[in-house]
């Protein structure tokens, strides 16, 4: 009897997760127009990325990664991440990229999630698919990719600079 409970409640748990019902922030989601079923698929976005950059879920699509940086989630399918925020929380990623950013983004032509990158430091890089960058920081800024040992295997020529077809494969750092 005990173990049929609990294959009922881990069903209905399982459910739950799936509609998005276990979420607090699946209401503020489906405030900004999306159904149960998107909201679902953005919630199991946004817990594939925390499992593997860490940090913390700030709003239905943002992601503190540690302080330093946040991480907007584009709803799958969707080419950019959308404002579902009631706080301060700025995408300064969204096109043109604000002075002063390097941003980096989950696809291909400025496409899909995107992690917009202020203060000289490391980010955690969790994509592993070809996306793209853009670097607008202060004239002539470099850019450093670092790979999963820490070391920097190249770097960009400085600011402003581009890449719409960036392999993230073997990116598993960036130092602005």
């Amino acid at each position: 009897m005990l173990r049929l409970l609990a294959l009922i409640f881990s069903a209905s748990a399982a459910s739950a997760r799936t509609t998005g019902a276990v979420s607090p922030f699946a209401s503020p989601a489906e405030q900004a127009g999306l159904t149960a079923t998107e909201t679902a698929a953005l919630q199991n976005q946004v817990d594939r990325y925390l499992a593997q950059a860490g940090g913390k879920q700030m709003a239905a699509n943002v992601i503190d990664l540690g302080g330093r940086s946040l991480m907007f989630v584009a709803l799958p399918g969707e080419s950019h991440p959308r404002d579902m925020t009631d706080e301060a929380l700025v995408d300064h990623c969204a096109l043109p990229v604000d002075y002063g950013y390097f941003c980096a983004y989950s696809r291909q032509s400025f496409t899909g999630s995107s992690i917009p990158m202020w203060n000289c430091t490391l980010y955690r890089i969790p994509w592993t698919a070809n996306g793209s960058w853009v670097d607008n920081q202060t004239t002539g800024t470099v850019a450093n990719f670092l790979d999963d040992s820490g070391v920097s295997r190249w770097n960009d020529d400085g600011a402003f600079n581009i890449d719409e077809d960036a392999p993230w494969y073997w990116v598993h750092w960036i130092k602005n």
